[in-house]
């Protein structure tokens, strides 16, 4: 029987009994979940079952999932996912051309399946049935709101400009609002991520190709370049770009040209670049990894977004919009008691605001009523906020966070070597102290030079 209080139907189709056991296992909690060996039975779920999303793995026994992928596409009103083993670019560009929405390899983290399972369900649903949710773009965050003030600066110029950040910050969200704001506002906004393309297709992906340019190409195609003419293109991960690539696209903002892969033609271009990245951009170009010039191109403004462990006073802004633009999962609008909001507030964050967003559907799902509360979150959250019952990890994770959400430098250190020092220091004195002040047995027991100890012992003038 169907509950329809979970997030959608999901078939897996897998000729492995282990595989469908923990996939089951793993994933029934938040989904309906159909098991299938061979194309037989999936086939008799999907004609019984208005079947969401399809697990699918490339080889099945006397079966390959390409084929039914083929076979499916149009028959059925289902987005399938590829699972499997042989993760070259060869499988992932077949997987795509016969319909695949998505690709993940074995050995998988259950939470990225899930993520991507979702991100399928979002997409399909809010194309097919829900409207989209508009973010506002409200903040009660100092450092966000003189990004703002940035933005409203730049928007209505034509510079380029690099977005920096760590993953799930929301840099595309940043990105179309620069857009949205500028007057390029009714022209086309074109996304494209460089670490989610196979290098043999980024460039016929950027600039197009004619017909004939290569195995495969059998009509003329438009590069995302083009497709953004007088409007804005997004590049992001702009770091996974491989030097040969570079050196093209730095002649294109040079020349504001393309010319399409397998021609000699250049095509004139009216394009406003926004490239974004998490990677340290300064120490690729040391490493060779990234030109210089380049980089010098895209960074004529840069708009760093903070984390958001470093702009918690949003946590209650964000959760309030993602349960608006999640309600659809329940058919209502759910709200957080107090306590649950104060353990999302005290939680740290790793994957930022989209970890956030994840997180939110996760305890829409699990809710049994119109409140969520902590039973409904998941498991990581308590746990990282409990500290396992340690007030000294405690302790010392909250003087982390001070420094790291305080100024870079710090009585002249970074942040790192002022955190050793303040704990450092105490552990010196202790062993100093356990040993009778003897600087010999004291290195000896933190097992340092002896010179390094006289050294410290010096630098944090102990007497």
């Amino acid at each position: 029987m169907i509950n329809l209080d979970k997030i959608g139907n999901i078939l897996i189709i897998d000729d492995e009994e282990h595989i469908l056991w923990l996939l089951n296992e793993s994933l029934q909690d938040d989904f309906n979940v159909f098991c299938a060996r061979d194309s037989l039975q999936a086939e008799r779920f999907m004609n019984d079952t208005n079947i969401d999303v399809c697990l699918i793995d490339l080889f099945l026994e006397n079966e390959h999932g390409l084929n039914l992928i083929e076979r499916w596409k149009d028959k059925y009103d289902t987005k399938f996912i590829v699972i499997t083993a042989q993760d070259s670019s060869t499988s992932v560009i077949e997987s795509m051309k016969a319909g695949a929405v998505d690709f993940i390899s074995k050995p998988f983290e259950l939470d990225e399946l899930k993520e991507k399972i979702i991100n399928t369900l979002n997409f399909q649903k809010c194309d097919i049935t829900y409207p989209s949710v508009e973010y506002d773009y409200q903040s009660k965050s100092k450092k966000m709101l003189e990004i703002y003030k940035l933005i409203g600066k730049v928007s209505t110029s034509n510079i380029n400009i690099l977005i920096t950040g760590e993953t799930g910050t929301g840099k595309e969200v940043i990105a179309r609002l620069i857009h949205k704001r500028s007057i390029r506002a009714n022209k086309p906004f074109v996304a494209i991520n460089m670490a989610a393309i196979p290098q043999e297709l980024i460039e016929s992906e950027l600039f197009g190709h004619v017909k004939g340019a290569f195995t495969g190409a059998n009509n003329d195609k438009a590069g995302k370049f083009e497709e953004a003419n007088h409007g804005t293109i997004f590049l992001d991960e702009i770091s996974e770009m491989d030097m040969n690539l570079q050196v093209k696209l730095l002649r294109v903002l040079q020349e504001r040209e393309i010319t399409r892969l397998g021609s000699n033609k250049p095509i004139k271009l009216d394009v406003r670049v926004i490239a974004a990245t998490n990677k340290n951009l300064d120490e690729l170009i040391e490493k060779g990894k990234f030109r210089e010039d380049l980089y010098y191109r895209l960074n004529v403004i840069n708009i760093e977004l903070p984390p958001l462990r470093e702009r918690k006073e949003d946590i209650p802004i964000l959760v309030s919009y993602f349960l608006q633009k999640y309600e659809y999962i329940k058919n209502r609008q759910l709200s957080v008691s107090n306590r649950a909001l104060e353990k999302l507030i005290a939680y740290h964050w790793p994957g930022n605001i989209r970890e956030l967003e994840n997180v939110i559907q996760h305890m829409i799902v699990q809710a049994g009523g119109d409140v969520i509360d902590i039973s409904d979150m998941p498991e990581k959250i308590l746990l990282k906020n409990s500290f396992s019952g340690n007030s000294i990890k405690k302790e010392l994770y909250e003087l982390a966070m001070k420094l790291i959400s305080g100024e870079d430098r710090i009585n002249g250190h970074t942040v790192y070597e002022e955190y050793v020092k303040i704990v450092e220091r105490p552990l010196i004195e202790a062993a100093l102290e356990k040993t009778g002040n003897n600087k010999s047995a004291a290195a000896q027991l933190l097992g340092i030079n002896r010179n390094t100890l006289r050294k410290k012992i010096k630098d944090y003038g102990i007497e």
